[in-house]
């Protein structure tokens, strides 16, 4: 795509915000790559891949911008790759990731595991899986360009981030590098209203929870996590047939967004009272075996909050902030006035600088 295409392309995204006019023309692909399911079976996955032209620009080491898109559902249909091909909008992702594409960061923008494939939904809110794609695409797209053919490139700083779920996803991966991914160096973590702690998300935004549930249950076992404990009945009944049926715009019509009405009452008032570990440990525990960001990683973040977001509250991502500095990471937590759950357009020259930044202080510059 040339800057222009590319400037025609984001426009939607940034209504009503000041759009980067693109810098680079850019040639994206669609990659296969292969990556682990939970348990260790093998997954191959699908990630858009932009790689910007730096012509004659001498080789430099330029930020790889792995983005992980906000919920959209948990079945192939719903996969983040679609939406710009079916004119749907749940978030334009594509088109944010080639806006950092269009001033000259290579991005990546996988589908999370399960996508495309035919026996299994996605892997929603599991932390584990979130990671494994995430690194997988960092290492495919290295692979890509240590192959040869794009110049201006002498290696990578490398960024994960992503937007409401991909903020998880994204402190997955930094919580997982060292075990799943040592090679790779991650230079930030940057989370876009990020929804690290699914308990809080329980509370504060319990449309997706159903989602989560009924991943869980499969993931783990009823055993374990038994919907039914937690769901009010004119919905616990019907769960998988719901979740499967719509993508995130169904599901968040469909479902009330207060706690009292979404969940049964001794489950929601348990949830409330922040009494889950000891009257559901079941659920507790998988919530907590999922929340990310807090295993000690070490690598620098940014967060950026809007003053209005209703999915995560303020008081939540600064508790989260300030326990991510106890286990270790310098925080950058930057709070957008006036701004909801999507942040990534008041943000997008802050999130720039905060890239160039890290990899000039990497570089010694």
């Amino acid at each position: 795509m040339r800057p222009a295409d590319i400037d025609a392309f984001i426009a939607k995204l940034f209504a009503g915000a000041e759009a980067p006019a693109a810098a680079y023309a850019v040639d994206i692909y669609m990659m296969k790559f292969e990556s682990r399911y939970p348990g260790g079976d093998a997954a191959v996955a699908l990630t858009q891949l932009f790689i910007p032209r730096f012509g004659d620009e001498p080789e430099s080491v330029r930020p790889l911008y792995a983005f992980g898109p906000g919920s959209t559902g948990l079945t192939d249909g719903c996969r983040p790759s679609r939406e710009h091909v079916l004119g749907i909008h749940w978030g334009y992702y594509r088109a944010h990731t080639l806006a950092h594409a269009g001033q000259g960061v290579i991005g990546v923008m996988p589908d999370y595991l399960g996508f495309g494939d035919p026996e299994r939904d996605q892997y929603y809110m599991v932390a584990e899986a979130e990671a494994a794609v995430m690194l997988d695409a960092i290492r495919a797209a290295r692979a890509v360009l240590k192959r040869g053919g794009f110049p201006g490139v002498s290696d990578t700083g490398n960024f994960v981030a992503g937007f409401s779920q991909g903020g998880h996803a994204a402190f997955a991966a930094a919580d997982f590098r060292a075990a799943y991914a040592p090679e790779i160096r991650l230079d930030g973590v940057i989370g876009y209203g990020p929804s690290a702690d699914l308990e809080a998300l329980f509370r504060e935004f319990p449309d997706v929870a159903p989602l989560i549930l009924y991943t869980f249950r499969n993931l783990y076992g009823a055993a374990e996590v038994d919907p039914s404990l937690a769901l009010a009945d004119r919905f616990a009944g019907t769960l998988d047939h719901d979740v499967t049926r719509q993508c995130i715009g169904g599901i968040q019509s469909y479902y009330p967004i207060d706690p009292k009405k979404l969940f049964n009452p001794a489950f929601a008032k348990s949830l409330l009272e922040g009494s889950l570990a000891e009257e559901y440990p079941g659920i507790h525990k998988a919530l907590e075996a999922n929340r990310t960001g807090l295993a000690g990683h070490g690598v620098p973040v940014m967060i950026c909050q809007g003053t209005d977001d209703i999915v995560v509250y303020g008081g939540t991502q600064k508790a989260f902030a300030e326990a991510l500095e106890k286990a270790g990471s310098a925080v950058d937590l930057v709070v957008y006035e006036r701004v909801r759950h999507d942040t990534r357009q008041a943000s997008f020259y802050d999130v720039e600088a905060w890239m160039k930044a890290s990899i000039g202080a990497r570089s010694g510059l």
